[in-house]
């Protein structure tokens, strides 16, 4: 195996395991889940354009006659990568507790502060971060007001 192989695969397994530990893993967590709110797309431009690289580096190696792991790997990072682009959707999961985003785990206690900025992003102060929700509807953000006004 090359290194180049290597290295996709590392990226293939990355990929795929926070994929399923944000799908599958997550809901079980640290109690019932109580509220998912589905948030707005940040970057899309920019992982758009990775995307598009994908695909024309692959379809480069094929017309090349490019054989081997490398193209097969770089195939499966490819489709990875396009279900995470246009598929999936980042979301917000509320515990009893506190809540999950991205791979982060926020209990209600560590909250210092709480803003609504003008375009509809909820920014939270912690202790040790600022999270930004990027809400797609008001009607999430006062979901997640009245959620965090309970707990």
């Amino acid at each position: 195996m090359s290194i180049t192989s290597i290295v996709l695969l590392i990226f293939i397994v990355l990929i795929a395991g926070y994929l399923i530990y944000e799908s599958t893993i997550i809901p079980f967590l640290k109690g019932k889940t109580r509220l998912v709110i589905l948030l707005r797309k940040r970057l899309l431009g920019d992982q758009l354009i990775f995307a598009g690289l994908l695909i024309i580096l692959y379809i480069s190696n094929y017309v090349r006659g490019v054989k081997g792991w490398d193209n097969y790997l770089l195939l499966v990072l490819t489709v990875l990568f396009i279900f995470y682009v246009f598929i999936r959707s980042p979301k917000a999961h509320f515990k009893d507790k506190g809540f999950f985003y991205g791979l982060f785990y926020t209990e209600y206690d560590k909250i210092k502060d709480m803003r609504l900025s003008e375009d509809g992003v909820l920014v939270i102060d912690t202790d040790r971060r600022r999270l930004m929700l990027f809400a797609r509807r008001i009607e999430d953000l006062e979901s997640i007001l009245k959620h965090l006004v309970e707990h």
